[in-house]
């Protein structure tokens, strides 16, 4: 069973079928989070908190200003960010954010598949929609830092990410429309 050291990054699993135990070094996904709603941050921040060891909040912020000075200042691995804060479409910063080096996760409310396709062509690495399961969002954090070192110019596999997202979202949003 893993036990958290009070370092809160090392681990010791203990085999069940031996006496030997592994210890394994590791570094939380590091997750910025930007949304211009207080209660969607607290909410985020909650869930990600709950993951601890895996994922730890760097920061928050509430507009694409706060978001570039956090970035700077936090180093996150993964920014998961609303596509319209306020008035402001985040879609338009995209390329100053992921030159950070931090994957982008857009995570919206707006179920318009033009906006998430431009976010994909953007650089964002996953969109996923607010009223989506919180595994949902946990599992593509995941998945956004680990394709965070792979380029994003590569077109086959933007491409197939794009498809997946697409494919995700339109089934979720067959399963929950009213007919």
């Amino acid at each position: 069973m893993p036990r958290r050291c009070p370092a809160g990054n090392l681990v010791v699993i203990r085999s069940m079928t031996t006496d030997a135990s592994l210890t394994e070094q590791f570094e939380p996904i590091r997750v910025l989070l930007v949304d211009d709603h207080d209660h969607v941050l607290w909410g985020l921040r909650k869930l990600i908190e709950g993951e601890q060891p895996r994922m730890t909040v760097t920061g928050t912020a509430k507009s694409v200003p706060q978001a570039l000075a956090a970035l700077r200042e936090e180093r996150p691995d993964v920014v998961v960010l609303d596509l319209y804060l306020g008035e402001e479409s985040s879609l338009d910063h995209l390329p100053e954010i992921q030159a950070s080096g931090a994957a982008i996760l857009v995570l919206t409310g707006a179920r318009d598949p033009e906006a998430h396709r431009r976010a994909m062509q953007g650089g964002a690495r996953t969109v996923v929609l607010k009223e989506e399961p919180a595994e949902v969002l946990l599992h593509e954090i995941e998945r956004a830092n680990a394709w965070r070192r792979t380029p994003p110019d590569d077109a086959a596999r933007q491409q197939d990410c794009q498809s997946a997202v697409e494919t995700r979202i339109a089934g979720f949003i067959s399963l929950t429309t009213r007919r």
